[in-house]
């Protein structure tokens, strides 16, 4: 699995669970300075807003991806202003990016403080929304679980395709590579089967069971978070010794 393959799974990790710990390939908005989770990219990858930080996920920084994976709001709606007011209620400052990731304007403090407010209120609304109305958002996650999870078994069987040819080529590394991807994705289908229960239940108005299955997708998507980190460094490592090779190799 070569970069591409590896930013791809990144993006998908994002799509699946919110937040992700390294830079991917997607259309950069805003730079969020926070004082307590360091430098945090939000970005949009397959037409969803993801959270991408800089810092190494542990501590602070893996509690906040895990509290924004199992957010209500987020699994009920596929609204992540509850986890925006959290994050930039700690921000310094906020860069504007272009599509090149280009600055193109700045926020001060109550720049910040206004748009905080302004994703509390989208919260507040939700909260207020008719039971009907909640429930017809509702149907429209779900089927965009359904359709995410189609796309995450898609990209499973491209990395065991990948997996195969790369054992016919002698390619340990990749093997090692494509095997981990497919096995994450295998994680991210059943991080996305889990939050459609959890839709489901609060459909049923089961709300304890419900909250049951949130803190589950927190631990998921802490498990996936970490488990991508520690393979983040391999795979820099491998890279590195791809270079390497390459230049023993020239002419």
């Amino acid at each position: 699995m070569r970069r591409k393959g590896f930013m791809k799974l990144a993006a998908a990790a994002a799509v699946a669970a919110v937040c992700f710990l390294l830079p991917l390939k997607a259309d950069a908005a805003e730079l969020i300075h926070s004082d307590e989770y360091g430098d945090v990219y939000v970005v949009n990858s397959e037409s969803r807003d993801s959270l991408v930080f800089m810092e190494d996920a542990s501590g602070k920084v893996l509690e906040f991806m895990k509290e924004s994976a199992g957010d209500p709001y987020f699994v009920r709606y596929n609204v992540m202003d509850a986890s925006l007011a959290r994050l930039k209620a700690t921000a310094s400052a906020i860069q504007v990016l272009d599509d090149n990731g280009e600055l193109i304007a700045s926020k001060g403090a109550a720049e910040i403080q206004q748009e905080v407010a302004a994703h509390l209120a989208v919260i507040n609304a939700l909260d207020a929304m008719d039971p009907q109305q909640q429930i017809i958002l509702e149907n429209q996650q779900l089927a965009s679980l359904a359709a995410l999870k189609q796309e995450l078994l898609l990209q499973k069987q491209d990395s065991l395709v990948k997996m195969q040819q790369a054992a016919a080529n002698g390619s340990t590394e990749e093997v090692i590579a494509c095997q981990f991807a497919a096995a994450m994705y295998d994680q991210m289908i059943t991080l996305s089967a889990s939050k459609e229960q959890a839709i489901l239940l609060y459909q049923q108005q089961s709300i304890p069971e419900a909250q049951q299955v949130l803190a589950s997708i927190k631990e998921q998507a802490g498990i996936i978070q970490r488990e991508i980190s520690d393979f983040a460094v391999q795979f820099k490592q491998l890279l590195v010794q791809e270079i390497v090779n390459e230049l023993v190799n020239l002419p």
